[in-house]
């Protein structure tokens, strides 16, 4: 890694990252309404699950502090 300071704001890395807790969020829920439903939508709950960990993952990277 280099020593050079991230490019990113610190308030843009912070909107980002509550943007993707929420969008992740929401995703995961429409996973859950979708596979509960009757009859189940099991194709959409599954894009909706992968689309939600995958977002909330992102919201994770973004938010973590920088590593030396």
């Amino acid at each position: 890694m280099t020593d050079r300071p991230s490019t990113m704001s610190p308030n843009t890395k912070i909107f980002l990252a509550v943007f993707l807790f929420i969008a992740g969020a929401v995703g995961i829920v429409l996973a859950v309404l979708n596979g509960s439903a009757k009859p189940a939508a099991t194709t959409s709950a599954i894009i909706y699950g992968v689309i939600g960990v995958l977002l909330l993952g992102a919201g994770f990277v973004v938010a973590r502090k920088r590593r030396f």
